[in-house]
């Protein structure tokens, strides 16, 4: 550092010792290393909760579609072909204001459909009447859930599935 000026004393020198820099390194090496973990916890349950959040609201989607038309069943495929199936049916609106189903569309205009298949991610699987949650490390293609929510407010396509005559 250098010589403090005025202060009376000849050749004191200012500032922190080696062993001074090394101790609050040390320190702040092991304050760091607690924290990333519980960091690492937050951002795992932070998306834990997006994820259930989600898959609640297309649960709820499905409810209000249930109870406004007929109930939405679809047998559950291996690929993502159902999942897409009963998306667009809860995005359906007839355009016909007198046919137009009440509460119709049942998903917010932003809502977006991404197939996945990556096991790092939570992806809803439709089961037949309702969408569960499989959760990250197991294996098997759904709709993303940490991305359903896009920007881009695309128009709804297709029409709903047909009414189950078998049931």
């Amino acid at each position: 550092m250098g010589k403090k000026p005025g202060n009376g004393h000849k050749g004191e020198i200012s500032g922190m010792s080696l062993t001074e820099v090394l101790v609050v390194i040390c320190f702040l090496a092991i304050v760091a290393s607690l924290a990333v973990p519980s960091i690492s916890n937050v951002l795992f349950s932070s998306s834990y909760e997006t994820a259930k959040r989600n898959n609640n609201l297309l649960n709820g989607a499905v409810l209000a579609f249930n109870q406004g038309n007929w109930d939405l069943i679809l047998t559950a495929s291996a690929g993502s072909d159902d999942e897409l199936a009963i998306f667009d049916s809860l995005r359906y609106r007839n355009p016909d204001v007198r046919l137009a189903a009440p509460g119709s569309p049942y998903l917010p205009p932003n809502a977006t459909f991404v197939a996945s298949s990556a096991t790092n991610t939570y992806r809803a699987r439709w089961n037949g009447r309702m969408f569960e949650i499989l959760p990250v490390g197991t294996s098997g293609t759904g709709l993303d859930l940490m991305k359903i929510m896009g920007a881009i407010q695309a128009p709804p396509t297709g029409t709903p599935i047909p009414r189950n005559t078998n049931s």
